[in-house]
């Protein structure tokens, strides 16, 4: 007769981890000043003060939970600089920036907030860890546009577009679904990634039909892992 076998024991979450997740959740769903210090430590099971053990202020934490987003899609936007073809490294990019938007609700609602209210409480070096994800996307275009396969396109307005048609989507989806369809869903992921790398694709490659180093399915194919 096999042994049962032992449960994992799973280590507990570190407590700076915690914070900034639940922290990441309450400002997405309220703001910044939406929020306070007591509902997170509630939130988290500790006193308000222990959160100062952490981070110095609440500004602080919200600063911490922002440079989190920014580092994940900064490992996003690193494949750009790679040695694949312009056009699968686009592919990978706009895969990957919906996959993080689609894994985490709480991107959508910090980013856009972020991008409207250009809150005063955000600091110098979560600007710039922001800032250097853009100019990471500028210098892809940039190279795509000097090798003859992107077309000459304004890089800074067709990053405020690539940008809205990641983030405004899900929105737009649910909008949509209760308007016409009268039930809301989450967005179809596979369907999402096809219209942004469409509408990517027309704008910036010169060469669409010839670009591609595999076949037209096997590169849809790849959009719907």
């Amino acid at each position: 007769m096999a042994k049962p076998q032992a449960a994992v024991r799973r280590e507990p979450e570190p407590r700076r981890e915690q914070v900034l997740r639940v922290a990441e959740a309450l400002f997405a769903r309220a703001g910044y000043r939406g929020v306070g210090l007591r509902e997170i430590a509630a939130q988290v099971g500790i006193r308000a003060p222990s959160l100062f053990k952490h981070f110095k202020s609440k500004e602080a934490l919200y600063n911490a939970v922002l440079i989190t987003i920014f580092g994940r899609l900064n490992d996003v936007a690193a494949g750009l600089a790679g040695d694949a073809p312009f056009a699968s490294r686009l592919e990978q990019f706009i895969s990957g920036y919906i996959d993080l938007v689609a894994d985490d609700p709480h991107v959508v609602p910090l980013l856009l907030r972020e991008l409207m209210d250009r809150s005063d409480v955000v600091d110098a070096q979560t600007r710039g860890t922001g800032a250097a994800i853009y100019r990471r996307i500028d210098a892809f275009l940039d190279a795509g546009q000097r090798a003859g396969e992107f077309r000459p396109v304004d890089r800074f307005r067709f990053q405020i577009a690539l940008t809205g048609a990641i983030l405004y989507h899900p929105l737009a989806a649910r909008s949509y679904q209760a308007a016409l369809l009268e039930q809301v869903a989450p967005p179809d992921r596979n369907a999402w990634k096809r219209t942004v790398l469409d509408l990517a694709r027309g704008t910036l490659l010169l060469h669409p039909t010839a670009d591609a180093s595999k076949p037209k399915g096997a590169a849809r194919k790849s959009l719907t892992r």
